[in-house]
């Protein structure tokens, strides 16, 4: 599959001042892979988690403002739906809440999404999202999170339909 539109249709998601450079990894099935893509064609279940590289200056920016960077962050830049764009709620600092799993139990799985398989040493990293430095939010209608990660340079954007 085209990474180049996985990446385009991952920064859609986004609220607009998170600002990334390229995308890391992605991991969800080839099934759900073209649900994805023709999601505004057919209505079908999907899960899966896109990492993204957050740019140099977003990094430098929430490592100097904090949970301030992401004041009124709350609707993505794109829409991926007819539902329009997706509304996020108020960004908070971590760690993520209990309810999302821990990473740390099964290291290349992210949990929250039927443990989507991300590599052990990605599954590593984003277990950083469950200690100090991260910064989170999830979709108004539940049915996704986004994950930033400043001093790992990551932005994990993992839904569940």
């Amino acid at each position: 599959m085209n990474r180049a539109r996985i990446y385009h249709r991952a920064q859609q998601v986004l609220p607009s001042v998170i600002e990334t450079s390229g995308m890391q990894r992605f991991a969800m099935s080839q099934g759900q892979l073209e649900c994805m893509l023709l999601s505004l064609l057919v209505r079908c279940e999907t899960h899966g988690a896109v990492v993204l590289q957050l740019s140099d200056d977003a990094a430098d920016a929430i490592r100097r403002d904090g949970l301030a960077y992401f004041e009124g962050a709350t609707v993505a830049r794109g829409a991926l739906s007819r539902r329009g764009p997706a509304r996020y709620a108020a960004w908070r600092r971590s760690p993520l809440p209990e309810e999302w799993g821990r990473a740390e139990a099964a290291p290349g799985l992210w949990p929250g999404v039927g443990h989507v398989d991300v590599g052990a040493g990605m599954g590593r990293r984003l277990s950083k999202a469950w200690q100090d430095g991260a910064y989170y939010t999830q979709e108004r209608a539940g049915g996704a999170w986004l994950v930033v990660l400043p001093d790992e340079r990551l932005v994990v954007y993992s839904w569940w339909d």
